[in-house]
């Protein structure tokens, strides 16, 4: 084969019209995102202690900042189109998947998911439009970042607390 032959990412718009498109077709993985060339990338479904806290930090953002707060939305980003665990706005999302992403997104750590992947998203949804994005490590350690790098604290403002009995799993 010669050189020159390698798959190129799609664009944009192309990764949105596949995506709406998967969306209308049964027999997907319970969750699933894309990859940068379209490709379905099947995601492992979170258990209890994750669940837990995605709906006690939808509680939270809710109560402090208002807004529109929902788990699982598509956005558009330089990686394909990731889902994260919780996603906040000011106005509420319209679009699935979102092309710019909301305010603010949270990733909880899922005992499948590599350090690489998740420094991957974290850059991807910064990139993407994010203003911030909140890690929650297995440990129970909540991060902070911006496009400047990690935080003490939360830009926005927010004080995350995490559910009893969640984490450490360990």
């Amino acid at each position: 084969m010669g050189a020159g032959l390698a798959y190129q990412p799609l664009a944009r718009e192309a990764l949105v019209h596949r995506w709406r498109d998967l969306l209308a077709q049964p027999g997907l993985p319970e969750r699933w995102e894309l990859d940068e060339y379209g490709e379905v990338v099947e995601v492992n479904p979170p258990r209890g202690p994750h669940q837990r806290i995605v709906a006690r930090f939808i509680v939270q953002l809710s109560e402090q900042l208002g807004g529109d707060a929902l788990p699982g939305v598509g956005i558009v980003t330089r990686i394909g189109i990731r889902v994260p665990d919780v996603c906040w706005n000011p106005e509420p999302h319209t679009a699935d998947p979102l092309v710019l992403a909301p305010a603010l997104c949270i990733e909880v750590q899922s005992e499948s998911n590599t350090r690489k992947e998740l420094d991957e998203k974290l850059a991807a949804y910064l990139a993407a439009g994010a203003r911030e994005v909140i890690l929650v490590e297995l440990s129970g350690r909540i991060r902070f970042f911006d496009t400047h790098g990690e935080r003490p604290d939360s830009s926005l403002g927010v004080k995350l607390t995490l559910p009893a009995h969640s984490y450490p799993q360990r």
